[in-house]
């Protein structure tokens, strides 16, 4: 072979390597943008957790969200209906939520068992201790409520507690012994007068 067909050779051996590389180069480039892609639309971080209340009722929490969060809350009783709730709150807004994120919701757990008037009172938040310096919006304020079931109260059964005139009836039998004197006599008096004692003993 010449030297003349030797480096055209050499020069189609380098550019079909350089098209190999550049074409390695675009889908390494590709898979790379997909990964990053794919980390973007799973940002949304989710937390949750279950407790039990002193009254018996079985209670789970999810939060979901990136910098904004909103919690779910909902509560089955042990006897009547459940009931659910929603707060929301801002994390990042707590210096300490970036260098401890799992003690933030550590202790988001721990206060939400804790909470006497969970999805009730929108004044009573869920708070996390570490973020006591924080704004407001660190901590999970209520937003949004499902209407409770009225507590249902048992009306007291009236009942007739007047005891019986006794003493009237008892009167009327001694009112009958004057009237048996009348009529049986003095002498046959006592008789009858025992006689209605025994007729009126029932009323007494």
């Amino acid at each position: 072979m010449s030297l003349r067909g030797t480096l055209a050779l050499l020069l189609f051996l380098a550019c079909l390597s350089q098209l190999i590389f550049t074409a390695e180069s675009f889908r390494e480039a590709r898979r790379k943008g997909g990964r990053q892609e794919s980390r973007s639309n799973n940002n949304i971080s989710v937390q949750k957790g279950k407790f039990t209340t002193k009254d018996k009722a079985q209670c789970s929490w999810v939060a979901r969200g990136e910098d904004k969060y909103t919690m779910t809350v909902t509560c089955k009783p042990a006897n009547g209906d459940g009931f659910t709730c929603k707060y929301t709150a801002k994390p990042a807004t707590c210096t300490e939520y970036e260098s401890n994120p799992q003690g933030y919701w550590k202790q988001i757990a721990r206060s939400v068992k804790k909470q006497k008037k969970l999805c009730v009172d929108p004044r009573a938040m869920i708070r996390a201790g570490i973020c006591k310096r924080a704004p407001l919006d660190a901590h999970f304020k209520l937003t949004e409520t499902s209407p409770r079931p009225p507590k249902t109260e048992k009306t007291p059964i009236a009942t007739n507690t007047t005891p019986p005139d006794t003493k009237r009836q008892c009167t009327e039998r001694i009112d009958h012994s004057d009237v048996a004197k009348e009529k049986c006599g003095d002498s046959w008096a006592s008789v009858c007068a025992f006689l209605f004692t025994i007729i009126q003993s029932g009323d007494c």
